[in-house]
């Protein structure tokens, strides 16, 4: 559905109800400089690491199962 909606939209992003031309938001006016896009093709691999590794920490730290009494209220 979200497809669709992008595709009936293209190339618009956001339109504008006061200009349609000048004032909408498209995929040309709004994207990213190419060296924007390099500088985060190149950061992506390590932020993506660093989250994985802090997915397993935090995994690794709260593993166990956890019994009824072990919960405080409720």
């Amino acid at each position: 559905m979200l497809g669709s909606s992008a595709v009936a939209l293209y190339p618009y992003l956001l339109i504008s109800s006061i200009d349609l031309l000048l004032r909408s938001l498209t995929i040309f006016n709004s994207a990213a400089s190419k060296e924007t896009l390099k500088i985060g093709l190149f950061w992506f691999p390590f932020g993506f690491l660093l989250i994985f590794l802090y997915t397993i920490v935090v995994y690794w730290a709260f593993k166990g199962k956890v019994n009824s009494k072990d919960v405080i209220g409720y």
